[in-house]
């Protein structure tokens, strides 16, 4: 199949979804690969990246992370 008649099949295959978390998964997929090949990528191009999901995973991480207090680090 070249790569015309497998872009074509992939939009069917988009088009007949319904589950929206499937369609955010690959909206931001697709907008992580334009990014890498960006050369010159601002924070305004960043945004819709990941999924409310995936942002809200990365908070509990960085909170639980930054609660975490070692005291060796403060003698």
């Amino acid at each position: 199949m070249d790569i015309k008649a497998k872009k074509l099949h992939f939009i069917q295959e988009v088009l007949a979804l319904t589950n929206e978390k499937v369609i955010d998964k690959l909206e931001s997929l697709l907008k992580r690969e334009k990014l890498k090949k960006a050369k010159n990528t601002s924070a305004h191009d960043l945004l819709g990246v990941m999924t409310k999901d995936e942002a809200h995973d990365m908070k509990k991480e960085i909170e639980a992370a930054c609660e975490n207090i070692n005291e060796e680090d403060w003698k």
